[in-house]
């Protein structure tokens, strides 16, 4: 089959009528000519598995773009991706549909590196309870002593922990918590006051094992003294 209209269209004109850029003398040629009709249907055909074949060829593979989220390239690797981002959607589409997963996935990643960190804590420090002692007023504690109960004594082996709760007379509906801690080293020793998982307030011990937290809301917290080497628990402490 030849051209009926010659002279038969070339092929880079027949490609602006798959590109929908044909002018009239082209679109006009194709209405009475079969053979370059045929022509253009075998480019498209052509063009299309090329398309599919090379489609993001100049893209990163997916785990460079994984990589460059989470910020594990070298230097130059992610300069070269922030500047493809630029201009390339279809890699900017995927790196916001990975930040969007990552979103969903994060309090239940963050909730299992917790527990992680907690069993590897536990691994490596003796947690011990501190019990209540009854009758545990200890004159040590008589001169801050107000309306409220305590001095509390807890008891776990040979550490002792005294704690004294007083209502905060400068911050109206707040109380403040002291504790003296003997029968270990008070060095590296750090208290801790938590609510449900959730730290609330820290005090470094001093040399002499006392401690003061301020600004605290009445209710129920646990209690952690800790050092490198072992952490003391003191659970439903009302404040």
């Amino acid at each position: 089959m030849t051209c009926t209209s010659p002279p038969e269209l070339a092929d880079w004109e027949l490609l602006t009528i798959i590109d929908d850029q044909a002018d009239h003398r082209v679109a006009t040629h194709l209405e009475h000519c079969s053979h370059c009709r045929d022509r253009a249907r075998r480019l498209a055909r052509l063009q299309g598995r090329l398309t599919a074949t090379l489609y993001r060829f100049s893209c990163p593979p997916s785990l460079e773009l994984g990589k460059y989220f989470l910020g594990t390239l070298s230097p130059a690797g992610a300069v070269a991706i922030t500047q493809h981002l630029a201009s390339c959607p279809h890699c900017a589409r995927e790196t916001a549909q990975l930040e969007s997963f990552m979103a969903d996935l994060a309090p239940e990643l963050a909730l299992r590196s917790l527990d992680r960190l907690k069993g590897q804590f536990k691994e490596r420090v003796r947690v011990r309870v501190a019990r209540p002692v009854l009758g545990g007023m200890t004159p040590a504690f008589a001169g801050v002593r107000g309306d409220q109960e305590g001095p509390f004594v807890y008891q776990a082996d040979e550490v002792q922990v005294i704690i004294e709760v007083q209502d905060d007379s400068e911050q109206p509906g707040c109380r403040f918590l002291v504790g003296l801690v003997t029968g270990m080293d008070a060095l590296d020793l750090k208290a801790r006051l938590w609510r449900v998982d959730q730290p609330i307030a820290a005090a470094s011990v001093d040399d002499l094992g006392n401690f003061v937290m301020l600004n605290l809301v009445p209710g129920t917290y646990l209690l952690t003294l800790s050092n490198p080497d072992v952490e003391i628990h003191i659970p439903a402490l009302k404040v």
